[in-house]
């Protein structure tokens, strides 16, 4: 359920003595913090919390866009519609970046270990690179450890994205069709930096036993063509594996690790 427009309680006479930008602002935010007060009794509202609180850090976070808000009043009044919702907001700690359990009952257990996980060994991928879709990939090594397996890969020259996201990338044309020049050129690279770091780089694995694979973490970095990463896997290969299968893009490499 999104939360949108003025109450008709509030007289349109009241809205025309606003003086400012920030007192429009000001005059939205605390009707979304009244309307979600309002919600926190439905028997089902810990399905709309996620949906309500998507809707409110996007009007956040265009208000930032627009400079009417700094980064410590996001946080505050982000802080605000959590306690509306009868969640507790999380410590903030500088540079951390924090999830809230926004569902019904008590949080799922963490999947990944509270501490570090015993290395096992150590398994090298094939001396090939593979083509993928105007790339090249190169799986270094698997890590195994005892609770997961961590894929160690490099990609030079990257992908075409346009042979990737075919859909997405005539979507993002569309979409900046009618712009200046050097706006479309700037919303342009900024649509395909986020499919390329948001989506490019997931890794699949599987094994010769049916095992059932999770990503659990992992990263990049790079530039000028070429990357480099880590992905983590859960649960570890079991004992009776004999070889992996890492897939990106749909493109196999086979690794044996008897």
């Amino acid at each position: 359920m999104l939360i949108t427009g003025k109450p008709a309680s509030f007289p349109s006479e009241m809205r025309r003595r606003l003086t400012s930008v920030q007192d429009e602002v000001r005059w939205y935010l605390v009707e979304q913090l009244s309307l979600a007060r309002g919600l926190v009794g439905v028997d089902d509202i810990g399905q709309r919390r996620e949906g309500i609180l998507a809707h409110f850090g996007g009007s956040l976070e265009a208000f930032r866009h627009l400079g009417v808000m700094s980064h410590d009043e996001i946080n505050d009044w982000n802080d605000r519609m959590l306690v509306a919702l009868g969640i507790k907001p999380p410590e903030r700690v500088p540079g951390v970046a924090q999830f809230v359990w926004v569902g019904d009952g008590e949080p799922p257990e963490p999947d990944l270990p509270l501490t570090p996980s015993p290395f096992v060994r150590q398994v090298p991928g094939p001396d090939r690179e593979i083509d993928v879709r105007g790339g090249r990939l190169r799986v270094i090594a698997v890590e195994m450890y005892r609770d997961s397996a961590v894929l160690r890969w490099r990609v030079a020259p990257e992908p075409d994205l346009k042979l990737v996201f075919p859909e997405e990338i005539a979507a993002l044309e569309r979409d900046v069709a009618e712009l200046e020049e050097w706006a479309a050129d700037h919303l342009r690279a900024t649509g395909q930096q986020h499919l390329r770091m948001m989506r490019l780089y997931a890794f699949e694995l599987e094994d010769d036993v049916g095992t059932r694979y999770l990503r659990r973490g992992g990263g990049q970095s790079g530039g000028f063509g070429e990357m480099t990463g880590e992905t983590r896997f859960m649960p570890a290969p079991p004992t009776h594996a004999t070889h992996l299968v890492v897939r990106w893009l749909e493109s196999p490499v086979h690794i044996p690790i008897t």
